[in-house]
């Protein structure tokens, strides 16, 4: 990848990254972190208004960044998106495949048609999509990439309690999304272009703020085994997608780095 744009300091200077799913959460907190180690960041989301304060607050804070509304469900959309990403920088270096929605636990013969063509649209297809276009930017740029796929640990597990079980559909996206990073490594590494998956436990994010906060079963259940004795910060997250993404991983592809406090090891 090259280091041509200039762009401050840092692990990540000189380079291009476009972040999915950054109106909010673990997006936001990347595209921000990856903007503090000098990467220009493109940013993409279905809010308007609120992706352009994000984009407006990493400007605050001394970095560059635009926002592109998307919806990542949508060829054209995701086409369009990284067409602009290049013309607002130059170029691509780094893609975060971020944009994801929520799920709630039901048991898999409770779900709907409509829940579970909604969640696989966004979660599934939605990566397929911005992994094809930023992989064809990346081959017209003939020097290489890195994409971090946003996994789960749900992506090599299944985890219910007695009342809280685990949302099938969610849970069927993210371990197809191991396989589509493991595939695209394979097919795309002698071409100079990482892949790897980002798997985080629970988060304290908006998305699981209610059930972290009602104590719902499953974070109970969660936290009690749990080896490090806590959840997840979005920082902790930040920086594993900063390690991908950075040349310290230049030999890292085709894998899944979980970050979760021990959480598999048991």
């Amino acid at each position: 990848m090259s280091n041509n744009s200039g762009a401050g300091e840092g692990r990540l200077a000189g380079r291009v990254a476009l972040v999915t799913g950054a109106t909010s959460g673990l997006g936001q907190a990347i595209a921000a972190g990856f903007a503090r180690q000098g990467a220009q960041v493109a940013i993409c989301g279905r809010r308007e208004e609120v992706g352009q304060a994000v984009a407006e607050d990493i400007r605050q804070a001394g970095g560059e960044a635009v926002f592109v509304t998307c919806d990542v469900a949508d060829g054209e959309q995701v086409r369009d998106l990284v067409a602009r990403t290049v013309a607002a920088f130059g170029r691509l270096d780094i893609a975060v495949n971020n944009a994801g929605l929520g799920a709630a636990g039901a048991k898999l013969a409770e779900l709907t048609e409509e829940e579970f063509d909604s969640v696989l649209a966004t979660n599934l297809r939605g990566v397929w999509l911005c992994m094809k276009h930023e992989i064809r930017q990346f081959q017209a740029q003939a020097d290489g990439g890195c994409i971090i796929n946003m996994g789960s640990v749900l992506g090599q597990v299944a985890l219910a309690t007695g009342s809280q079980y685990s949302a099938a559909h969610y849970v069927a996206a993210k371990h197809a999304i191991e396989g589509l990073t493991k595939t695209a490594a394979a097919d795309y590494g002698r071409e100079g272009i990482r892949v790897n998956t980002l798997a985080p436990g629970v988060v304290a994010t908006a998305i699981s703020e209610h059930v972290i906060t009602d104590e719902a079963p499953l974070i109970s259940r969660w936290r009690e085994r749990i080896p490090l004795g806590r959840l997840a910060a979005v920082e902790d997250v930040v920086g594993a997608a900063v390690f991908l993404a950075s040349a310290d991983a230049a030999y890292v592809s085709g894998t899944s780095l979980v970050v979760d406090g021990g959480f598999l090891a048991q």
